[in-house]
């Protein structure tokens, strides 16, 4: 009898299917491209896989919808007799019902794959008009799920590709106006506080502030806009757009244009009618300013005459709460400060709270957001009640993932399972605070924010394309990606909720990133977008950012450097105070608890990996990068860096400001790193001998100095060439009598254990002679081809990577001394593939085989110099660009016939 497989078993062969069919799909319509993308991050909420079709002959976005996607191995039948006869039935998580109809603005197509007759049902969820009625009395009935009713003749296939875009298309138009209707409710008539207005505008308009921002420091917007003086009228509307506030109430903007804001922080009242019997007028003008510019709101606009008035007030002023202490990255205040907790407001012990989150100290977070909740209900703060258990509920699935006893699972279990209905279903119908709740509750501030960010992104790369291919258009689409991200992330942070390390604010964070340099890249055509990183990019890269995502993008829109504008040098301020608070911290680390260290390291890790990555593409002048430099270099004598990533960042930060340091630094930092007894010196000892070489100077060392290079490069017995190539780097910048000792040295151990990798190496740096050498034919019978031997590569990635690696360093060192290999070796050389065959004969070759793939698979500048010498190959090349716009293709094309190639490496 045949084990019955395990769910997660059948819905991978539901996937395989699904798979197959929209392959066969794809073959139909060749017109369209059909991307599937995992939404991973989604899966709680029902949401397995986003499709996107696009249109390939001009790469714009067609249609893009969600799948839920379920799968069965039994064969799928229709009811005989009940009122759904005829339909296939299945049963339904509830809350995954009330996501899809009222919560998330796209549209979703449920699919059923019925392994057993390998057909794929779809069910467009969103249309069912009696699922909202059945909804309710499953949820009244205590039950957790409910049945769907699948049409049979929905089967998926080439022949109803058609008719199941349609249903996409039809469900993303009953989303909108559904989300539409929401909102209208949500944004109704401000029945629950009255400004008075028989009180200066002014009065009115500070009054209304200090409702709204009672609890929060940012709200959402259309819960500000809804209320006077900014609506004046139930006819009339107010809304925000992009940074701007729009309003039918003249005044108001007549108003705030009299309130002339200085460079001090002062204010300037320039119209006496306006603050008339108005007490504290410039105190009660500064806190309005200030609300507008923390909710990002920094004009506003009269509807009528268009008039456009400024409201951003960014009032420098130190403060030492903990957040602004992780703001400037003055870590060892920050821990000191939670393990010494004071705090005694609500406000302060949020925050405290909220800090213990972002280090990763779960169960101590919950025990104070648990804390202030209880505060919160005596003292009838209400919404910051809300989110403390909205926040309890957050970290009950991050205890449940980081710890592992009994107590702390159970007790992650018991956090999730709270109920946050409760707190809206009390709050007063059509309340400020009802409205607030839902919107908290539901997640709107992710929800709303996250189909701005994605389609502004879906348009930024389509102008990408359009911009490489020569198009000239103007685009508003940054203004909306950054608005859509600064709403979310502002509400989230500001208000201390707890969200940002879940997957889906990741994967925006990723997209912001992406469209961040997108902007960058296209700002040499385009005035509406981003020039340079500002405080406000640098702080969200440093803080939210994964460095590892900032350079994929950095690298994918060939960007070389990027400008960095700001009076105050924040980012230099917040580079010092990592470096010289490094071994600070580190000593505060050692006294906390061993199980809350690793949470710390952590983040603390991120944020400096973060920071130096940005300090490497930043651009900076030699000033501050000799400061930078300095910095590290103390940094480096009082303790090792975080982690092996913070390193390679450092090293980057080298590589890419070595040619900004003087000669004396460059020298200074080789004897530095010599005499240090940190880890991973390899690389910046490499740089800066390498950097030392290309200006043709040369190094003085002392002979304890030389003794230290050759036992770092060697080992202390001199046999374990741990780090070889740092005393080849050496050589080229040695004086005479080292140079005979590190070739002796070399050849020695080549003698004793012949490393073909080290033996190239030497090579390439002049340290051994390639023709005339005695290793030379223990060179070509190690990197020699053996057929039955092809390299993880090729098997894994397939015939587009280098078949034999080993032989690779042959030819480069051939073309390095310009030899062909018949001129070294009677070995025949052809028959081991088409790419092989073309290196030995780039003019005669039959380029009807020909790969343009292979021009990257060894982007050395000696292959490099070899490809210029063919006609031929130019040629080939510039016709394939005529007919093909590829930018990886397009660089290499300038790289080799570049005459300044020899910046590339060897």
């Amino acid at each position: 009898m045949s084990k019955k497989r395990s769910s997660e078993e059948i819905q991978e062969s539901g996937n395989i299917l699904l798979d197959n069919v929209l392959e066969k799909i794809r073959v139909a319509y060749q017109d369209i491209k059909i991307i599937k993308t995992s939404e991973e991050h989604q899966k709680d909420r029902g949401v397995d896989f986003q499709i996107e079709l696009i249109d390939k002959s001009n790469e714009r976005t067609l249609e893009m919808f969600k799948l839920q996607v379920k799968a069965t191995d039994e064969p799928v039948t229709a009811l005989k007799t009940t009122e759904n006869k005829g339909l296939i039935s299945f049963q339904i998580d509830n809350r995954h019902i009330r996501y899809y109809q009222k919560e998330m603005p796209w549209a979703l197509l449920f699919l059923l794959c019925e392994n057993a007759n390998q057909k794929v049902y779809w069910y467009a969820i969103q249309l069912d008009s009696s699922l909202e009625r059945r909804l309710n009395q499953s949820i009244a009935q205590n039950k957790r799920s409910m049945q769907i009713f699948l049409d049979p003749k929905n089967v998926l296939e080439e022949s109803s590709f058609n008719t199941f875009v349609n249903d996409a298309k039809k469900s993303n138009v009953a989303q909108f106006f559904r989300d539409s209707e929401q909102l209208v409710t949500t944004i109704s008539a401000d029945v629950d506080f009255k400004v008075d207005r028989s009180k200066p505008l002014l009065d009115q308009l500070y009054s209304l502030f200090e409702y709204l921002f009672g609890e929060l420091l940012y709200l959402p917007k259309h819960l500000i806009t809804q209320y006077y003086p900014f609506k004046i009228s139930e006819f009339q509307s107010s809304f925000y757009h992009q940074f701007k506030l729009y309003t039918n109430n003249e005044e108001l903007v007549t108003m705030i244009d009299s309130f002339k804001v200085q460079s001090d922080g002062n204010i300037d009242f320039t119209e006496p009618a306006f603050i008339r019997d108005v007490d504290e007028y410039e105190k009660k003008a500064k806190i309005i300013f200030e609300r507008f510019s923390n909710n990002h709101i920094y004009s506003i606009i009269a509807e009528k005459s268009r008039r456009e008035v400024p409201t951003r007030y960014f009032k420098k002023r130190k403060c030492n709460c903990i957040v602004c202490c992780y703001s400037r990255l003055e870590i060892p205040k920050v821990l000191k400060m939670l393990q010494n907790s004071r705090a005694q407001s609500l406000e302060d012990r949020m925050k405290m709270a909220y800090m213990n989150y972002m280090f990763g100290n779960y169960l101590q977070a919950a025990k104070a957001f648990e804390e202030i909740g209880v505060v919160a209900k005596k003292k009838k703060k209400e919404t910051l009640n809300l989110i403390t258990q909205f926040n309890l509920i957050k970290l009950g699935r991050l205890i449940r993932s980081n710890y592992y006893s009994h107590e702390e699972l159970e007790l992650g279990k018991k956090m999730m399972e709270i109920n946050l209905d409760k707190a809206v279903y009390f709050a007063p119908s059509n309340s400020h605070h009802r409205k607030l709740f839902n919107y908290i509750k539901e997640s709107r501030f992710y929800t709303d924010s996250v189909y701005e960010v994605q389609s502004a992104i879906s348009k930024l790369r389509s102008e990408y394309q359009s911009y490489i291919n020569g198009a000239q258009f103007v685009t508003h689409s940054y203004e909306q990606l950054l608005t859509g991200f600064a709403k979310m992330s502002s509400f989230i942070g500001g208000n201390m909720i707890i969200y940002d390390r879940f997957a889906e604010f990741s994967m925006q964070m990723t997209e912001f990133t992406e469209g961040l340099f997108i902007a960058l890249a296209l700002r040499e055509t385009n005035s509406n977008v981003i020039s340079n990183f500002n405080n406000y990019h640098i702080k969200t890269l440093i803080f939210d950012g994964d460095h590892k995502v900032i350079w994929r993008y950095f690298n994918k829109y060939h960007l070389k450097s990027i400008s960095y504008v700001e009076s105050d040098g924040e980012f230099f301020s917040l580079i010092a105070n990592l470096l010289s608070n490094h071994h600070v911290v580190c000593n505060v680390y050692k006294s906390y608890p061993d199980e809350r260290k690793d949470f710390l390291h952590e983040r603390y890790a991120e944020i400096f990996a973060n920071c130096f990555c940005l300090a490497a593409i930043v651009n900076m002048d030699e000033k501050q990068v000799e400061k930078i430099v300095i910095g590290i270099m103390h940094c480096f004598t009082k303790e090792d860096l975080p982690n092996f990533e913070v390193y390679v960042q450092v090293n980057n930060f080298f590589n890419l400001k070595r040619r900004q340091l003087s000669d004396e630094m460059l020298k200074k930092l080789i004897i530095f790193f010599l005499e240090c007894r940190g880890t991973y010196r390899e690389k910046p000892l490499e740089l800066f001998a390498e950097e030392l070489k290309l200006r043709n100077i040369s190094i003085s060392l002392s002979t304890s100095q030389y003794q230290k290079l050759f036992n770092f490069a060697l080992g202390d017995n001199g046999e374990l060439m741990e780090n070889f190539n740092v005393l080849c780097s050496f050589y080229a910048i040695s004086e005479e009598t080292f140079k005979l000792r590190v070739k002796r040295k070399i050849e020695e151990q080549l003698n004793k254990k012949f490393d073909p990798y080290h033996y190239n190496y030497a090579v390439i740096w002049g340290v051994l002679p390639f023709e005339k050498s005695d290793l030379l034919n223990r060179f070509i019978e190690a990197t020699y081809p053996d057929p039955s031997h092809v390299s993880f590569g090729a098997s894994f990635y397939g015939p587009q990577a280098n078949p034999y690696p080993k032989f690779d360093m042959l030819f480069n060192l051939c073309f390095k001394f310009e030899l062909s290999a018949s001129a070294i070796t009677k070995k025949k050389m052809v028959g081991f593939g088409d790419y092989y065959d073309w290196l030995l004969d780039l003019n005669g070759f039959d380029y009807n085989k020909f790969k343009v793939s292979w021009l990257i698979l060894n982007p050395t500048k000696f292959f490099f110099q070899y490809y210029a010498k063919s006609p031929k190959l130019k040629e080939i090349i510039e016709d394939y660009l005529q007919n093909n716009r590829d930018i990886q293709v397009e660089r290499l094309y300038f790289d080799i016939y570049s005459k300044k190639n020899n910046n590339l490496n060897a």
